[in-house]
């Protein structure tokens, strides 16, 4: 006769202490990560939304909400089903809900991310931990070991996980206003005061530069906070202690004026950094910075 293995009934096996409590670890441990993630959406948000911004498949969520408001939203969600999972309260549901939330996240910002793949592998192993515990429940160490004794057994949802989705369903828009109002705040901001920088080549641009700043005020239409004049080639030597540009260079300076000089023009031009007017900063290349400041959001002009 063929040889037929004999299984025990997986069920009705024990479970020994450290087995319990691996399920008390998993979970713990998982839910801190989810924690964490929640407070930084919530209070890191200007870093997560700078980050959604440049995620690669940033579009796919970019017809839901503003991404203030879809950063806020994730944030709440990853923190109270961290906490939930932390505590073993409604564990399937609220493994299912974090899925329906990592999942998103992972697709848009995790998929082709600069940072490599340890960052979309490891919301693929969230993702497993969050089938386990919806497949399986807690189990062990859980308030839903507390409460489940006095819920009715074909009772899909407690009247606690009613509650809670009662509640945030009636937080949510009160979180999407609060956010969109941030955000048009900060747009407002943003548009009132802009950042400025120009490229002069010749000494006699700087008289241009300060005519500009000094026309930018506070009553005008375009608002300044930085002004920034990048002096490369020939003109340097307008910054040369009495030089015939010396009274402009002043008048600039008393406008707000923040003037840089590029080290490799000195060098061009024979000119000895000791020998020019206080209050100027040397770069060692002024093309180079005038593309930090690009990055940066500065306005650009280049004489």
């Amino acid at each position: 006769m063929p040889f037929v293995p004999h299984f025990k009934n997986i069920n009705a096996m024990e479970t020994t202490p450290l087995q319990r409590i691996s399920y008390l670890v998993l979970r713990v441990l998982g839910s801190l990560i989810f924690i964490v993630a929640g407070f930084n959406h919530l209070f890191q948000t200007p870093d997560a939304v700078a980050k959604l911004q440049k995620a690669p498949f940033m579009h796919l969520s970019a017809g839901l909400a503003s991404p203030e408001t879809l950063i806020i939203l994730s944030g709440v969600g990853l923190l109270l089903g961290g906490l939930f999972l932390l505590l073993g309260l409604q564990t399937k549901w609220t493994a299912l809900m974090l899925a329906l939330i990592l999942i998103p996240i992972t697709l848009t910002v995790q998929v082709n991310s600069p940072a490599g793949n340890g960052p979309l592998f490891k919301n693929i192993a969230l993702l497993g931990m969050l089938f386990f515990f919806f497949a399986n429940g807690t189990r062990y160490y859980s308030l839903d070991q507390f409460f489940q004794p006095k819920l009715s057994p074909n009772m899909n949802i407690s009247k606690a996980g009613k509650l809670l989705a009662f509640f945030a369903i009636a937080l949510l828009p009160f979180l999407s206003s609060c956010a969109t109002v941030e955000s048009g705040t900060q747009a407002s901001s943003k548009a009132a005061t802009k950042n400025y920088a120009v490229l002069i080549s010749q000494p006699n641009h700087v008289k241009a530069a300060v005519h500009t700043a000094q026309t930018i005020t506070a009553t005008s239409d375009y608002k300044r906070d930085t002004f920034v004049v990048m002096a490369c080639g020939k003109s340097v030597e307008a910054f040369v202690k009495g030089s015939y540009m010396a009274s402009e260079v002043e008048k600039g300076r008393a406008a707000g004026l923040q003037y840089k000089v590029c080290g490799m023009s000195l060098k061009q031009f024979n000119i000895d950094p000791a020998t020019l007017v206080e209050g100027v900063t040397i770069i060692p290349n002024g093309l180079t910075y005038m593309f930090d400041l690009q990055s940066q959001g500065y306005t650009t002009v280049e004489l």
